[in-house]
């Protein structure tokens, strides 16, 4: 599986479907995995570098959100202590997202050497700045609704790394699947944070990771922008040139204009209610 950063602290994996980032941190005390995905070779590559740098240390395993190809990766990792916030443990429609799995493996002929279940979780994040402490390692989590509705992200003070799942990618704008002022409120959250700590590198659960503060804020403030803009086209029922140039402005962009239709009628949906 290529990998696209590393460092002495964190290795980013991406997958080549999506652009999606597996994330393994490594300390003398723990080893956090995230959301490893997609295939089974490049979860199998995931595995044998958790067992490369594996000396003793408790394994943890992080699903930043509910969204089928960040959990199907789970039982590669059976030794893994398993953390995902409150909303996750109570997901309805779990047969759904187990079938969107299945889907994809037979469409693909893909076979699995582990089974395929929705994760249970023991470590449950209930609230922000929810903090593990093991040795001298310290991992916080913060609740991150808005693309999902259980969304969590996590940062790693010590060697400041900030593992943000589905949220201020270079690859794709927001998508909108749970609520656009919790998304809003998600993105106010993950600015505090950034200027609470040091943020060295900022890893998007699809796209490129960076260590450039100014980038990381502007992908947070063109977020903002989109969802605010969206939100004016919507109320005021007319089409935005400038917002269909970002659309556009994407790679991929036959694909990300199918969920720039969908935030559409989520917001729509939002307004009526």
């Amino acid at each position: 599986m290529p990998v696209q950063y590393e460092n002495q602290h964190v290795t980013v994996f991406q997958s080549e479907l999506y652009q999606t980032t597996s994330t393994v941190a490594v300390t003398k005390d723990i080893i956090l995995i995230t959301d490893p995905t997609w295939l089974p070779g490049e979860i199998e590559a995931i595995r044998q570098h958790v067992d490369k740098h594996d000396n003793g240390q408790r394994k943890y395993l992080l699903f930043t959100h509910s969204d089928f190809d960040h959990i199907l990766g789970w039982k590669a990792f059976p030794d893994a202590v398993t953390i995902a916030s409150r909303g996750f443990t109570a997901k309805s429609g779990r047969e759904d997202i187990l079938q969107d799995i299945h889907d994809f493996d037979e469409s693909y002929y893909i076979q699995r050497p582990y089974p395929v279940e929705y994760p249970s979780i023991d470590i449950i994040i209930d609230h922000d700045e929810q903090t593990m402490e093991i040795g001298n390692t310290s991992v916080s989590f913060y609740l991150a609704p808005g693309h999902q509705a259980d969304g969590v992200f996590a940062v790693l003070p010590g060697p400041g790394i900030l593992i943000a799942g589905d949220y201020a990618s270079d690859v794709e704008f927001p998508f909108i699947h749970h609520d656009s002022r919790a998304y809003e409120r998600t993105l106010n959250k993950l600015e505090e944070v950034m200027d609470e700590n040091t943020i060295n590198l900022f890893v998007p659960g699809h796209g490129t990771c960076t260590a450039d503060g100014a980038e990381i804020r502007k992908r947070i403030r063109d977020s903002r922008w989109y969802i605010q803009t969206l939100r004016d086209e919507i109320r005021h029922q007319q089409s935005s040139e400038v917002l269909g140039a970002f659309v556009d402005s994407y790679s991929f962009s036959r694909y990300l204009g199918e969920e720039h239709e969908n935030n559409k009628a989520q917001i729509e949906k939002e307004r009526r209610a």
